[in-house]
């Protein structure tokens, strides 16, 4: 694109060709310009989407039908097992618990546990509200319960939990 077309005498230099190297360089430049245009619009595009989500609470989804940004009641995890003396033994994670919210963490976002992992992470020594679903009797009554976990260090066992959360 800036390597010079003529030589230093200023005759049209006869190793390339110089017409047509002057028609790729034309194309390549609107080109680019027509990257910046399109770049402009999904910017703009991505501000007006993010700005009516904040302003709305929902997510449009294809076809224009609104769904809430957080599944209510659907399960992404299981808790398998719970450490006597853990932070979620504290704070009443039993087994068989089917985690719906694990902080900002949710069934349309978990990425297969590892937002779950990074959320505990983020906040060792702080509090994060869980929301599971509780097999109450043997009739398959259930019930949906929220709870709020400290993950911390030094608690005596391995990890920041003290249990072991599977996926669904």
């Amino acid at each position: 694109m800036t390597t010079p077309l003529i030589t230093s005498d200023g005759f049209p230099r006869s190793d390339i060709d110089v017409a047509q190297v002057r028609i790729t360089r034309t194309r390549i430049i609107r080109l680019r310009n027509d990257l910046k245009a399109v770049m402009s619009r999904i910017e703009t595009a991505l501000y007006e989407h993010h700005a009516r989500l904040r302003d709305t609470g929902s997510v449009p989804a294809i076809g224009g039908v609104e769904r809430k940004p957080e599944p209510n009641g659907i399960a992404f995890a299981v808790v398998n097992t719970v450490v006597e003396l853990s932070p979620a033994h504290e704070a009443g994670l039993i087994k068989g618990d089917k985690i719906v919210k694990f902080g900002s963490v949710h069934a349309g976002n978990h990425q297969k546990l590892t937002r779950l992992a990074t959320v505990v992470q983020e906040n060792e020594n702080s509090a994060i509200e869980i929301t599971v679903i509780r097999d109450i009797d043997e009739a398959q009554a259930r019930a949906e319960v929220n709870l709020i976990l400290t993950p911390r260090q030094g608690w005596g066992g391995r990890g920041m939990l003290g249990c072991h959360i599977l996926p669904l």
